[in-house]
């Protein structure tokens, strides 16, 4: 039995108590608090294990089929965007053999889900439309000044030949006005980055 992802798991755990028993001891002993002070800090403190159990989960399953990794690097389906707003953009995923494709996550570029969509598709080459209201939660996520870019990640999960794994694609927002008839109107292109 490997002990690898237990290992893990066990240090992960111990950074987030040793983490949250200093935050406490820190934040808590000098201040008073009435209770629903308490309770937003405590569901804030809930939300960030969350994040760390959401990762724990992603590093055991990279630990836990390496070697399988390594030989479905070869076969994992090659990404594109096509399309150009104002009509819709669609993630494209090709490959050399079937595949299925059952969720995208829409990552901040600071490797928070923001939100997901179920998609179960099955093919050599799957398109899926880009979510506009998708993209543009991931947009208004973070302030910026002007209309600079905004970097964040399609997360896919796969099934290649049988084993469940990821693909994560760097993608950038890129906001823009253009005229369409006779109304200046607010796109949004998703662009693919290396």
């Amino acid at each position: 039995m490997e002990k690898g992802p237990v290992v893990i798991g066990a240090l992960l755990g111990a950074i987030a108590g040793a983490a949250l028993g200093a935050s406490l001891q820190k934040r808590w002993a000098s201040e008073p608090m009435d209770e629903n002070e308490f309770r937003r800090r405590l569901a804030k403190l809930e939300a960030e294990i969350e994040e760390l159990e959401f990762r724990q989960r992603e590093c055991k399953g990279r630990l836990e089929s390496v070697p399988a990794a390594q030989s479905l690097a070869r076969h994992r389906p090659f990404p594109e965007v096509r399309g150009e707003p104002p009509e819709q953009q669609y993630l494209v995923l090709t490959a050399d053999r079937d595949f299925r494709l059952s969720r995208i996550d829409y990552v901040s570029n600071h490797g928070t889900t923001v939100v997901s969509e179920d998609v179960e598709k099955s093919g050599s080459r799957i398109e899926v439309p880009i979510n506009e209201k998708k993209v543009s939660r991931v947009w208004y996520l973070l302030p910026r000044e002007n209309a600079a870019p905004t970097q964040f990640q399609f997360r896919c999960h796969l099934n290649l030949d049988g084993v469940e794994t990821q693909s994560v694609l760097p993608a950038v927002i890129q906001q823009r006005y253009m005229w369409i008839g006779p109304a200046r109107t607010l796109v949004r292109r998703v662009i693919l980055t290396p």
